[in-house]
């Protein structure tokens, strides 16, 4: 750098001259003209001067302030503040004058110093080549961009120039720090925005430095503070609830708990039939609603969506609506039910009964069948019905299956209010009135005629034809009682011809699902009728044991010996349940054979072999006409651990 570029003391400055007037810089084109010397560039005389020589600028001058000293026209002042601290933009600026102003009150050494009168006796200030070799030791990326700016310094002597974009400086975080320990001064925001805009600082040193104010991070990179907010998760949606059935009950308007009211409220759409809608018109709900058939709730609620979704039933959920074919359809995780008082514990509670005392065969969804299979003497039974012409034929059976004397109470609900009406079996068959629909009827079968069997063991009359070739009774017997038989299991009664033990079984447990192997479905059903069985058995012609794998899962299988025994056995233990219970029997010398030979691979848990005479009175004379031996065996199939 050249010595003609570096100024004069500042203390000789305030002894200038008068100041001179301020100019706008002009625009000039991107492209600079070549630089002249220092010594020979003339001196600014006067605003006219300068604007005869210069194209006219773009805005109009600043006017001039009293009480300014004027530089020399050869000399020129540099901006040591903005020079100190680094930045280009201040850097590029000359200050062509310094104000005396007043100090100021201040607690720190370093401000009070700057912050003295310009006339004050001040140390000498370093020369403009010694700033900017200083200057140059900072690092390499701001050494880089402050070299084309010190260049700019040089030509800017001449005269204002056009303005220069503003380039963004970056800085690490250790910049403020490094300036610091060399006893630089900090950087100052308000120095800087005035170099950014193209005009001189006019504003006076003092107050410059009173009225800035210093960043503590005036370091940091304001996209980075901007970049390292984090951002808010997105707030994920609340999950539906799942399809809840709402019992309404029987009351008129229904009497519903809190949070019955707070799941209609919250409902994302409601379903129900025309009356359970319409008990709900004085509640005020604003959730749209759906009209849906009792018969069709499943392809209702599958087409609207479970998700959110609210069914109605009148009464109870569980007794007098879908909800146990829904819980079974969708799970119990996606279905909820809201209990109610329904109609068979409200016709029980006008009769005084208990709803513990009383079986409930829920004609709704059974055939009358069902009911055939479970009549007993002097027991209790809860009849719902969804058919006008359910109580006449309800007392027509009770009068075949020999229950005379059966006692029937007809209970009907209307306006939230239930009446009960009783007459006996007998009576109520001649009787020709109109019942409710939705009547339940609660039945007292008393003493019984003796038509249909209590315990095991079928008599010869309800076994008919087939009673010649059945097993023996005591046969039978001793596989029930090997089998046990429950009421929530299923089982296979395998017999060529005839279906003695499966009758039994059915009659016995009237809940329990039979399939009989072996006989016709048209057969079946006439000994059905005789025996007093429900619709809990069902028939299977003449099969393989190949066919078995498409049967479910049996939890009891009862196999009569027969042709291909041995076959049947590996069939059935292949696919019986664990913890299950498995029954053959062998009559002839063949089938033994094979009994012993499946004994061989898998060991039974239990043999007998009965041999049965059959007493009979000929001629007044006692005889026992001895039958064939018959060997029973047993195996048990382990439960899971």
């Amino acid at each position: 750098m050249s010595d003609e570029l570096n100024p004069a003391p500042l203390a000789d400055l305030t002894e200038a001259a008068p100041p001179a007037t301020r100019k706008a810089p002009t625009r000039s084109p991107r492209k600079k003209k070549s630089a002249t010397p220092p010594a020979e560039a003339p001196a600014a005389a006067s605003d006219g001067d300068a604007t005869d020589a210069k194209p006219k600028p773009r805005r109009a001058p600043r006017k001039p302030r009293a009480g300014k000293a004027e530089a020399p026209s050869g000399e020129v002042t540099a901006d040591l503040f903005a020079l100190a601290e680094g930045s280009l933009e201040a850097a590029s600026e000359v200050v062509t004058e310094v104000a005396p102003e007043p100090p100021l009150p201040t607690t720190e050494p370093a401000v009070q110093a700057l912050a003295e009168p310009a006339h004050a006796p001040q140390p000498e200030t370093e020369p403009l080549a010694a700033i900017v070799a200083e200057a140059a030791e900072a690092p390499a990326a701001e050494t880089e961009e402050t070299q084309p700016e010190l260049a700019a310094t040089a030509a800017d002597n001449e005269g204002p120039t056009g303005p220069r974009r503003k380039r963004k400086r970056r800085r690490g975080k250790g910049g403020a720090e490094r300036e610091v320990a060399r006893g630089e001064q900090i950087e100052m925001p308000g120095l800087a925005d005035d170099g950014a805009t193209g005009q001189p600082d006019t504003t006076p040193v003092g107050e410059a430095l009173s009225d800035a104010p210093v960043p503590v991070d005036a370091d940091v990179d304001a996209d980075a503070t901007v970049d390292a907010i984090p951002e808010a998760p997105a707030a994920t949606p609340e999950p539906l609830p799942p399809l809840t059935v709402v019992s309404l009950g029987l009351e008129l308007p229904p009497v519903l708990s809190a949070l019955a009211l707070d799941t209609l409220r919250a409902a994302r759409v409601i379903l129900g039939t025309a009356d359970a809608l319409d008990r709900l018109a004085g509640l005020g709900l604003e959730a749209p609603q759906q009209l849906c058939a009792a018969d069709s709730t499943h392809m209702d609620v599958r087409a609207t969506g479970h998700a959110g979704s609210v069914l109605v039933v009148v009464g109870d959920a569980a007794g007098d609506g879908p909800a146990p074919e829904l819980l079974a359809d969708l799970g119990p995780a996606h279905v909820r039910v809201l209990p109610g008082v329904g109609r068979v514990q409200a016709a029980c509670a006008t009769l005084g009964l208990s709803a513990e005392v009383v079986t409930v065969v829920d004609l709704r969804r059974s055939p009358l069948a069902a009911l055939r299979g479970r009549l007993r003497a002097h027991c209790l039974f809860a009849l719902p019905l969804a058919d006008a012409a359910g109580p006449l034929a309800v007392a027509r059976l009770v009068l075949d299956s020999g229950f005379a004397d059966a006692r029937i109470w007809v209970c009907e609900s209307a306006g939230g209010r239930v009446r009960s009406r009783a007459w006996f079996a007998r009576e109520l068959v001649e009787l020709r009135e109109a019942f409710d629909t939705h009547a339940v009827l609660i039945l007292a079968t008393g003493p019984s005629a003796g038509l249909f069997a209590e315990l095991p063991g079928l008599p010869d009359t309800a076994l008919g034809d087939e009673a010649g070739a059945a097993l023996p009774l005591a046969v039978r017997t001793l596989a029930l009682a090997w089998l046990q038989p429950a009421a929530w299991e299923s089982g296979w009664a395998i017999s060529d011809g005839e279906a003695c033990l499966a009758l039994e079984w059915a009659r016995a447990v009237p809940s329990a699902r039979v399939r009989a192997v072996g006989i016709e479905p048209t057969l079946l059903g006439v000994s059905m009728a005789r025996a007093g069985v429900g619709e809990n058995l069902s028939a299977t012609p003449s099969a393989s044991p190949l066919r078995c794998r498409e049967w479910p899962v049996p939890d009891a299988v009862f196999i009569r010996g027969g042709v291909g025994l041995g076959d049947w056995l590996a069939a059935a233990w292949a696919r019986l349940a664990p913890g299950g219970r498995l029954v053959a029997t062998a009559e002839d010398d063949q089938a033994r054979a094979e009994l012993l030979a499946f004994a061989g691979q898998l060991p039974a848990t239990a043999w007998q072999e009965l041999a049965v005479s059959r007493g009979e009175t000929v001629a007044w004379r006692l005889r026992f006409a001895p039958s064939a031996p018959v060997r029973l065996a047993l195996w048990r199939k382990p439960a899971l651990s």
